[in-house]
């Protein structure tokens, strides 16, 4: 388990929550705006390539196995956003992706203990 970075996964995990809730917004979206609809849909597929990406990233750099727990993690940690979701709410979950995922993103893949 040395091939697991907490501070990656615990990164990964914030970010697959701002991400989910991105993409629950755009899910639900009323078209209020598309100039804002359009840039969620931008935030939350760019979202979703970053996260496959940092899999992909992880797995190739540390070990093949990795991405697959860090999955299942990020996971069970999004269930843990409803309870965050109950304090915050799903709309300020949602604006709050549009800067929480790229920094979660910057952080998650700073952490991927390269080279070992």
């Amino acid at each position: 388990m040395s091939s697991l970075s907490w501070p990656s996964i615990a990164f990964y995990c914030a970010f697959g929550i701002f991400v989910f809730y991105q993409q629950l917004h755009l899910k639900n979206f009323r078209g209020g705006s598309e100039v804002f609809g359009l840039l969620l849909g931008l935030s939350a597929f760019l979202g979703m390539l970053a996260g496959f990406a940092y899999l992909i990233y992880y797995g190739w750099n540390v070990v093949w196995w990795a991405p697959i727990v860090i999955f299942v993690i990020g996971l069970v940690a999004t269930f843990f956003g409803f309870f965050v979701e109950r304090v915050a709410g799903k709309l300020t979950l949602s604006l709050a992706g549009f800067a929480g995922w790229p920094v979660c993103a910057y952080f998650m893949f700073s952490y991927v203990p390269v080279g070992t």
